[in-house]
């Protein structure tokens, strides 16, 4: 048997010569010495992203890298005091790093304590037997989870809690595909909601700086969008997912195993004492209040984001063996294209790019639009998180051409979670399809009704809400 070929090296080779074709080949004008290294930087972690050749995290830390040692130095002079390189190692020590690095601790509590699995089978058995509202219960429960948690944790603890359900179906009912699509719907479009929902947030955030939008302020550019575009779904999966069923037999979830996430690897063999779960909450409830009440006491929300991690360490509701469950390598995504964003704007190719190209006759709606729909076709095919890291600094450099650019910046960032058209688009779709009831045919035709309308729902209600504020 002949052994598997790795292209991984012809992937990274030919993304290399790309970059160094597109860069230096072409006579560019009013390009200067550090943003032609600045494009050149960004066309090979572009090549290296798409195409895969090597992990995602580790095209961040090779950006960081030429960033220093293309842009932080004058001629490659090392021994320069004067050099500014460290410039792009600040991401590190981003605010945003630690407001992800909480909201994967908030997770792994829950997870840890069974909250989410708990809170997920009170609210079925509270809505009843009526498969309606068990789909929609399945499906804003994924999405209220999701806007705080990894999606991909989401997923696997909404998947373990539906399997009982749809093994009481009958063989071959559509509503099994229904609950499942739901629970991706949930998960993909819910981290829309809070800056610490998804990566792409961050990144906008984090490329906005002090003009960037508060948690709240984030919940209503996101979270409301996502909530119609969600609604919306509902009825798209009820009408061509239904079940011959009147009544659904819910009284099997009371039979779901402990919690074994093998994602996380998070193990449930110990009885979590009932203070612990009771303190999980409180600070759960406490952090997310200091979040929505920011323009009241003033706290900085990264701050906000250490109440939980304090507490939580503390009183041991998480170890070691916890913290490392931490996704260290969206972390480093999300420092990678803060780093890549200060590149392009710090070495002029952000001024470049707006005066190659002018969009001024554009209206900023067109505008948007054109690059929403941009950025959820390359996510559904790599990582939102690359993409928006791609992406999210090149609509920055484009959009200075209008007077007020902020919003847009949110528009794109918030489209980056709507391409879900295949089942390797995103983590949840994955998980949902490993199960081989839904089919790809199933992702597509739900994947392109929402990567078609969802984003005119977004962005006209951004830019609706900018007018207000």
């Amino acid at each position: 048997m002949l052994e598997k070929i790795n292209f991984a090296p012809f992937k990274f080779i030919i993304s290399l010569v790309f970059a160094l074709i597109i860069t230096f080949c072409p006579e560019y004008t009013d390009l200067n010495e550090k943003a032609t290294l600045s494009l050149f930087i960004l066309l090979f972690a572009t090549g290296l992203w798409m195409s895969e050749a090597v992990p995602a995290f580790a095209v961040s830390l090779l950006v960081i890298f030429l960033n220093v040692i293309l842009l932080g130095f004058n001629s490659f002079n090392f021994a320069d005091s004067n050099s500014n390189w460290a410039v792009y190692l600040q991401p590190w020590g981003s605010p945003l790093v630690f407001l992800f690095f909480s909201g994967f601790i908030m997770g792994v509590a829950a997870s840890k304590t069974r909250l989410d699995l708990w809170f997920t089978k009170k609210i079925l058995y509270l809505v009843g037997d009526d498969p309606k509202h068990i789909l929609t219960a399945i499906l804003f429960i994924t999405f209220i989870f999701s806007m705080f948690m990894s999606n991909t944790a989401t997923t696997a603890m909404m998947f373990t809690a539906v399997m009982p359900i749809i093994h009481s179906l009958k063989k071959d009912d559509k509503f099994a595909k229904g609950l499942l699509l739901s629970i991706a719907v949930g998960a993909n479009i819910g981290g829309m909601g809070t800056i610490i929902g998804t990566p792409p947030n961050a990144i906008a955030v984090g490329l906005l700086g002090e003009t960037a939008p508060n948690f709240l302020e984030w919940m209503l550019y996101g979270a409301i969008p996502a909530l119609i575009i969600t609604f919306l779904l509902r009825f798209y999966l009820i009408k061509f997912y239904p079940t011959s069923q009147k009544h659904i037999d819910i009284s099997c979830i009371a039979d779901i195993a402990q919690f074994d996430d093998s994602i996380a690897k998070i193990k449930h063999s110990k009885i979590i004492p009932t203070w612990k779960k009771i303190m999980t909450v409180v600070t759960f409830f406490i952090t997310v209040l200091l979040w929505l009440t920011g323009s009241i006491h003033n706290i900085p929300t990264s701050v906000v984001a250490f109440v939980p991690v304090i507490v939580f360490t503390i009183f041991g509701i998480i170890d070691m063996d916890d913290i490392r469950l931490v996704r260290w390598d969206v972390i480093i995504l999300i420092v990678g294209g803060l780093s890549l964003g200060i590149a392009v704007s710090k070495s002029g190719l952000a001024l470049w790019f707006a005066n190659l190209f002018n969009f001024k006759d554009l209206s900023v709606i067109i505008f948007m639009l054109i690059f929403s729909y941009i950025i959820i076709l390359i996510s559904n095919f790599m990582s939102n998180t690359a993409a928006a890291n791609i992406i999210l600094p090149l609509v920055l450099a484009f959009s200075i051409t209008f007077e007020q650019f902020d919003f847009i910046i949110i528009a794109v960032a918030l489209s980056a979670s709507l391409a879900m058209v295949l089942p390797i688009s995103t983590p949840p779709n994955a998980i949902i399809f490993s199960t081989g009831i839904v089919k790809t045919k199933d992702f597509i035709k739900l994947g392109v009704i929402v990567a078609l309308f969802a984003p005119i729902i977004v962005i006209l209600w951004v830019y609706f809400l900018n007018t207000l504020i």
